[in-house]
């Protein structure tokens, strides 16, 4: 009996590891995913007469829902007539269920037939079946020697519409040596882009619309 203390002292002791070792088993899973490395993608929409193409060095496909996860992605839209504009970004996701792609993580638009026209932003979605990509994050855009900002936005594939929301307008002219002349802001509660004849539209609910026209050289 002098011994009996000893006994329950190593079953105390030796229960938390046999605890331990139940929950690491238990917590292991098996990933199914699947890996790919230089992945590409080829996807075409009939409706319009698009496709999209999606490349990277990375993408992880989920075999639960299909889903495609793509890292340092490279999505092209191309059209009969070639590119019409591509997207760099950190990381996008292939919805399978909702046919659509999220897109975030440093997001640059670039339209391809002008190397100096492309939209910044974190994030957005973009529906593949209605053509729509909804910007929801603050929108930085460059146009030439024009910069926009706003708060939010969305471009229409089909009609080459660019709609931003709070948007500040910012454009710098230039005299024949280069140097600023005076510089163009434009304020509005909406502004439209236009592609296919390159035309801005501001316009603003109840109010008009605020324009300011600085003289940088004035003496």
């Amino acid at each position: 009996m002098k011994y009996l203390p000893i006994y329950l002292l190593l079953i105390i002791t030796t229960l938390p590891l046999f605890g331990c070792q139940k929950s690491n088993k238990s917590s292991t899973q098996i990933d199914n995913k699947s890996y790919i490395t230089d992945f590409e993608l080829l996807q075409e929409n009939p409706n319009n007469q698009t496709s999209v193409r999606i490349t990277s060095p990375k993408a992880i496909i989920d075999p639960t829902n299909n889903d495609i996860d793509i890292f340092d992605s490279s999505i092209e839209l191309l059209n009969k007539n070639g590119q019409d504009f591509k997207i760099k970004s950190g990381n996008s996701t292939l919805k399978n269920l909702t046919n659509s792609i999220r897109v975030f993580n440093s997001v640059t638009i670039s339209f391809l037939d002008n190397q100096d026209y492309y939209i910044h932003t974190n994030s957005f979605d973009w529906d593949l079946d209605t053509s729509i990509i909804d910007i929801n994050d603050s929108v930085n855009i460059n146009f030439d020697n024009t910069r926009i900002n706003a708060t939010n936005g969305f471009y229409n594939i089909d009609s080459s519409l660019l709609k931003i929301d709070n948007s500040e307008f910012n454009r710098y002219i230039y005299n024949s040596e280069g140097e600023e002349e005076y510089q163009v802001k434009i304020i509005s509660d909406f502004a439209k882009w236009f592609k296919k004849d390159n035309t801005l539209v501001f316009t603003s609910n109840e109010k008009q619309v605020e324009t300011t026209i600085n003289f940088l050289l004035i003496q």
